[in-house]
């Protein structure tokens, strides 16, 4: 039964998150595990007030425990998580 609600995700983002982080489970090395940038929609500018600098994934200076290349701090991709 669905829950309808604002809040609420929907399956195709679901299904879209997974298909991305699949590959980061599936190969277990950190390294062999980065995703390119297309494959989580990698933007060099911030998204709704998210940014890279602010994730949990972000290794300053520029890179990405998820993402390969050059991440700008001020980037945002759809693996955000953010900082605590």
């Amino acid at each position: 039964m669905p829950i309808e609600s604002a809040k609420c995700m929907t399956r195709r983002t679901v299904l879209m998150a997974a298909a991305g982080a699949a590959p980061l489970f599936a190969l277990g090395d950190a390294q062999a595990a980065q995703l390119a940038p297309t494959a989580v929609r990698y933007q060099a500018s911030p998204k709704d007030g998210k940014k890279c600098s602010d994730c949990k994934l972000f290794v300053a200076p520029r890179a990405c425990k998820s993402v390969s290349g050059d991440i700008s701090p001020d980037g945002w991709c759809m693996l955000y998580i953010k900082n605590a």
